[in-house]
């Protein structure tokens, strides 16, 4: 790969051995929850921490960042896992169910001796580094984060993978990549010097039935750029509708802190003491433009060539489609901050959840329906978000005075379905699937998603790894779902920064991550939420 120099290889290994010693059933520590005070600025009752016991099995291991897992038409037994770092891997399924403990599927191999083999199972499907039309970012944006540590954060790379609903007989499948500044952007800007820009692509896989094939290397076909204002809230999940075909795009606002001018914030790669104020945003933030794609979830067909560029079409029932004036066909919804990861209910396609990522108080569950207006940067969560100047703004009950006014196209704000502060419960909402596997009935019908991090620090350790959650079928009183935790046995403890979620063809449920919450070493797991193991199987 060209986008960085490899991280040690060595790191990785004995972290990944460490997290192993127990066996193939993954078993973390306990740790302490910080105490629960109301008054100190709480906003919500607590996270229920008495939800269903699963278990977690070791998957596959040596990748470096894992973002999602999807399933592939026609490769039942596969899981394609995107990694930050530009690479595509097809895991085999039915391999690693029956590799014993200390043989579990490797991908890190792949690596050292080129070899695609699924007898391994793990096969490297894709890695940007091999298409030299793609100018992949260089990972590493705010390394005085983390300096001491050897790696550095960054939310931009590899970030989301759709498959053509007809893969299996046509072997297309789409990517969202952030590349440097490389051509003219396809849908409105609002920034001259953008930091980078994320860009859709359509590919077409060698041999759809065999991963190891490969990729076309010529196949490449641009669908969509954009031009990006700061390094984060890039959203940058793809997921295709399977009653229509469409393929959905989530948009972050463009980064940087509370969807406005003026604040500071860092230039990717610079020392804080040479911040610069945010361009990009204007006063009113982007999230209740529609001039723009920024902050939203996009629609389009990707059979289609009615778009401006001719490179795919725009569903006639998009809801703005009739809108006149500079308004962006492509939008679905918005209103959002950071879409990070968005799925659809594998039952009933009309179910669309999105995790929306909040900036310093609330974290949301959507269910995005076409048109809505989820209200950022007018509030977060249910309650107002206030603009506090060049400091961080703050959600507050009573109206601020200080905010924007909503789309006129779609006035009314859609609240959440579920939401919880990060004050105690977590930095940022990983959505992961509504459950439709067999394996773990109490999960069953249930919005199964979490958290990255509780407390945002790195390295990530014992006190700020990753959650994971269910959302009850019973309400607050005053708003949303409840959610409860997910007690993991043994051990009562996700040891990982959650970083995305899989589901495979029958509907099970992988969450993923990784020990350093970023994009170096390569000490990212997949792991499969199965029954909690009974009282006599655990060691």
């Amino acid at each position: 790969m060209k986008n960085s120099k490899k991280p040690s290889r060595k790191k990785g290994v004995l972290i990944a051995a460490t997290l192993l010693a127990a066996g193939a059933l993954y078993a973390p520590s306990a740790f302490a929850v910080p105490p629960w005070e109301p008054g100190n600025g709480t906003i919500f009752a607590p996270i229920e921490r008495d939800g269903p016991a699963v278990g977690l099995k070791l998957v596959a291991k040596g990748l470096t960042a894992p973002l999602k897992g999807v399933a592939a038409p026609g490769l039942p037994n596969h899981l394609f896992v995107i990694d930050q770092v530009g690479r595509i891997y097809a895991v085999n399924l039915t391999v690693a169910a029956d590799r014993k403990a200390g043989e579990e599927v490797d991908c890190s191999t792949l690596l050292d001796d080129d070899d695609s083999n699924d007898d391994s199972g793990c096969t490297l499907f894709f890695d940007v580094g091999d298409h030299s039309n793609i100018n992949f970012v260089t990972l590493g944006c705010v390394p005085q984060q983390t300096r001491d540590f050897g790696g550095s954060f960054d939310e931009r790379g590899l970030l989301g993978l759709a498959f053509h609903r007809d893969f299996a007989s046509n072997g297309r499948f789409y990517t969202y990549i952030s590349q440097e500044n490389g051509g003219p952007a396809t849908l409105p800007s609002t920034v001259g010097s953008p930091d980078h820009q994320n860009v859709i692509s359509e590919w077409q896989a060698v041999n759809a039935s065999d991963p190891s094939a490969g990729v076309v290397s010529t196949s490449r076909r641009e669908l969509i750029r954009v031009d990006w204002p700061q390094f984060n809230h890039d959203g940058g999940d793809l997921a295709i509708r399977q009653s229509d075909g469409t393929l959905f795009i989530s948009m972050g606002d463009g980064g940087g802190a509370d969807d406005r001018d003026g604040q500071d914030f860092i230039d990717c790669g610079s020392d804080p003491s040479t911040n610069s104020a945010m361009v990009g945003h204007g006063d009113d933030g982007n999230g209740q433009k529609l001039n723009n794609p920024l902050g939203k979830i996009l629609r389009i067909d990707v059979d289609g060539n009615n778009s401006a560029n001719q490179q795919y079409g725009i569903p006639g029932d998009n809801p703005f489609v009739g809108a006149g004036g500079d308004v962006v066909k492509e939008i679905f919804a918005f209103g959002l901050r950071n879409p990070y990861r968005m799925s659809f209910d594998k039952k009933d396609p009309d179910h669309f959840y999105v995790g929306n990522v909040g900036q310093n108080d609330i974290e949301e569950i959507e269910l995005v329906e076409s048109g809505a207006n989820h209200g950022w940067p007018i509030k977060e969560g249910t309650l107002f978000f206030a603009h506090n100047g060049n400091e961080d703004g703050f959600a507050t009950p009573d109206d601020p005075g200080t905010a924007v006014a909503p789309q006129p196209l779609a006035p009314k704000l859609v609240e959440p379905v579920s939401q919880y502060d990060t004050i105690h419960e977590g930095h940022a909402v990983v959505m992961g699937f509504l459950y439709r596997g067999k394996k773990v009935k109490k999960l069953r019908g249930r919005v199964v998603f979490g958290d990255f991090s509780h407390q945002f620090r790195f390295p990530i350790g014992p006190q700020d790894y990753g959650r994971l959650f269910m959302q009850r079928r019973a309400s607050n009183p005053d708003c949303c779902k409840r959610i409860e935790e997910l007690r993991i046995v043994p051990g009562n403890q996700f040891n990982l920064a959650l970083l995305g979620w899989g589901e495979d063809s029958a509907g099970e449920l992988y969450p993923m991550g990784n020990t350093s919450g970023l994009p170096f070493f390569e000490e990212g797991l997949v792991l499969k939420i199965v029954p909690a193991p009974k009282a006599q199987d655990i060691d």
